[in-house]
């Protein structure tokens, strides 16, 4: 009994038993807790490096697709980067490339070919495509590829081929307060020098868009273009506008592969691209677009040459005019019996037959009053004469439409134009071409043919043509206005000169059977960028 007692364990031996079985349980209890705590550890680290891969990614294609914004504002591209590779957007460990597509649409939604950054037709609308990947393995659970889809509206940047406010076939030279403005909301007064140099000095605005299609450009002394410059020769601006005003009001473009000279503190309102470089001082230009050098003329419109258009005297262009008989005879007979219902003296050169009235005078002693035009649109020929001069007061109160073919003509001394019934009127001085043979359609200055010579013409001392009458004036040589004239219209001319407190509003008026249609851009020069959507989509 004894015996059987001893071998039974006692109640401290029982009760530490009790307390191994559950330092174990709560062991494994502890063991199951640390295993939930690493597994969710390993979790967050999973899915916080899979948000950071896709952050990454998402932020390179979408600086992929912000890239080839910046590029349809140049060209064309077909792909981005441009020549194929891709854009790296970060470093290691999570370095990300990316590359990105251009799809192009013409109006009617048909897809158009884009090849070597040139796209073949003319593409309203484009759909970016830009994926982006990172480096080494799959992540686990998900994709390395993430893709950024933008669809835009493009509007050409380039200035469309329309009648110049001012053409200048050779050279131009704008200079003290002479502005030049439109008299149509929204439509550019563009001037176009086809070759020749561009001195643009001392207070000139042309607001509008100046093109220097074979010369160089040069600013100083607060001339502004408020369009945009392009220019085929240098480009120097030589100071900032004071007020804080642009220089040029849009974009620049320079074809010059040397360098070009901006201004520190110059402002130009949108980008500046230049196939050459650029010298400048201080802080440098102040920009609305970016700066950008070195580029291929690809990259940048290219306008070619065009000439001056060709006038000559066919009367056959003229219809609804009157231009039967001896147009000469007619115009001296016009200016007699003005001279004589103003009473002027019978022996001014206005009035008397024997004279040729090739001078024509408003004062007592000529004319003794204005010239009233006749009432249906009419053709003079004054072309008999070395010159056609209106002086001294001379006033041309309108009626109806009126042409005039000179060799040569000079209005000086208060010469106006206005309208005797209130009403639109337009006039063209025209200094024709007298070769009618073909000469690859430009207008050819100081060629005799038959007695007549083109020449000059020449405004200057308060010289007035503005509403509501227009004036489209026209020479082969040179076109001058000096000391505060005023005109509405249009200038074509081989030399032009406008200086000295002179003004002109544009109006489009042209010439019966003359084409006037400028070049346009024979190499894409970019687009304004509309954006439609940009979203994330499916990688392909």
């Amino acid at each position: 009994m004894l015996k059987v007692a001893r071998s039974w364990p006692d109640r401290d031996e029982r009760e530490r038993g009790s307390a191994l079985i559950a330092a174990l349980a709560v062991a494994l209890i502890g063991m199951a807790l640390a295993s939930v705590v690493v597994s969710s550890v390993i979790v967050a680290s999973r899915d916080s490096g899979k948000d950071r891969g896709r952050t990454t990614q998402v932020h390179t294609a979408e600086g992929a697709v912000d890239a080839v914004f910046a590029e349809l504002e140049l060209g064309t591209p077909c792909e981005w980067p441009v020549g194929g590779g891709s854009m790296i957007g970060n470093t290691s460990p999570s370095a990300t490339t990316a590359r990105a597509t251009v799809e192009y649409f013409n109006a009617a939604g048909a897809p158009l070919t884009c090849a070597s950054g040139s796209v073949t037709g003319g593409p309203v609308l484009a759909v970016v495509t830009a994926t982006a990947q990172t480096a080494g393995p799959a992540q686990p659970g998900g994709a390395t590829k993430r893709t950024i889809q933008a669809k835009v509206v493009l509007t050409p940047l380039a200035v469309t081929g329309q009648g110049a406010a001012i053409f200048a076939g050779n050279a131009i030279m704008t200079t003290n307060n002479f502005n030049l403005t439109s008299a149509t909301l929204g439509t550019p007064a563009d001037i176009w020098v086809d070759s020749g140099n561009v001195n643009c000095n001392s207070g000139v605005l042309i607001d509008g868009n100046l093109i220097v299609v074979n010369g160089t450009a040069d600013f100083s002394g607060a001339c502004r273009v408020t369009g945009d410059l392009w220019s085929k020769g240098k480009i120097s601006v030589t100071g900032p506008q004071s007020g804080g005003l642009t220089t040029v009001g849009l974009n620049t473009y320079g074809m010059f592969t040397g360098l070009n000279m901006l201004a520190g503190g110059a402002k130009f309102g949108g980008n500046v691209s230049l196939r050459g470089t650029v010298d400048t001082w201080g802080s440098g230009p102040i920009l609305g677009g970016s700066l950008r050098t070195g580029l291929a003329a690809s990259q940048i419109p290219s306008y070619v040459q065009v000439g001056l258009p060709e006038i000559n005297y066919v009367l056959s262009d003229w219809a609804g005019f009157v231009t039967s008989g001896n147009r000469n005879a007619a115009y001296k007979q016009w200016v007699i019996d003005n001279a004589v219902a103003n009473n002027a003296p019978t022996w001014s050169d206005s009035r008397n037959p024997a004279m040729d009235q090739c001078t024509v005078q408003g004062a007592s002693y000529g004319a003794n009053g204005p010239l009233v035009g006749p009432s249906v649109p009419t053709v003079f020929d004054t072309r008999p004469c070395a010159q056609t001069k209106f002086s001294n007061g001379f006033s041309l109160k309108l009626r109806s439409d009126l042409v005039i073919f000179a060799n040569d003509f000079y209005a000086t001394g208060n010469f106006s134009v206005t309208s005797a019934d209130g009403l639109p009127h337009q006039l063209w001085i025209i200094v024709p071409d007298p070769d009618l043979s073909p000469s690859g359609g430009d207008g050819e200055c100081g060629k005799t043919v038959g007695g007549n010579k083109s020449g000059n013409i020449k405004y200057d001392s308060g010289s007035n043509i503005t509403a509501p009458i227009t004036v489209f004036m026209y020479t082969p040589c040179k076109l001058e206005t000096n000391n505060s004239t005023a005109f509405y219209g249009q200038l074509y001319g081989g030399n032009v000169t406008l200086r000295n407190d002179a003004g002109m509003r544009y109006v489009p008026i042209g010439v019966p059977g003359v084409d006037f249609t400028l070049g346009t851009p024979v190499a894409s020069s970019g687009y304004r960028v509309d954006i439609v959507y940009k979203r994330e989509i499916k990688t392909p």
